[in-house]
């Protein structure tokens, strides 16, 4: 079997925290009101919490299984310790939508809370991103 090596230029840390980055600016309401509806907003929460960890396993010439936020995490715990509860914060909102699966495909909207949560949990993501890749 062909071993895939990977060198510099196969993957970039830095578009990936840049992808985080602007992700989590666009779910992040301007004021009172947001443009985007609950669903979206939690894509986009998604997409930038994949950003952010991707970042991280790139710097560290690492991949993840998948991209679901179970294997982020899984894949970011190989290249360093997750504290717990932040762990929890996160996962306790991956089936929201469970969009990858054919038998058990499941989407539902996420309330305000959950969504304030899940950022507040991915901009601690985003500050571990920001100091781990420099």
């Amino acid at each position: 079997m062909k071993q895939i090596i990977m060198n510099e230029t196969d993957l970039d840390w830095r578009k990936w925290l840049k992808n985080g980055d602007q992700y989590l600016k666009a779910a992040t309401p301007k004021g009172e009101k947001n443009r985007f509806g609950a669903d979206i907003r939690y894509n986009l929460l998604s997409m930038s919490l994949e950003g952010y960890v991707m970042a991280i396993l790139d710097y560290h010439k690492k991949l993840p299984d998948n991209h679901t936020f179970i294997d982020l995490i899984n894949g970011l715990e190989t290249v360093m310790p997750i504290d717990e509860t932040l762990k929890k914060r996160i996962l306790q909102y991956e089936n929201i939508q469970s969009i990858c699966s054919i038998e058990k495909y499941h989407r539902s909207s996420p309330t305000k809370e959950e969504l304030d949560d899940l950022k507040g949990a991915i901009t601690e993501i985003s500050m571990i991103a920001h100091k781990t890749c420099v």
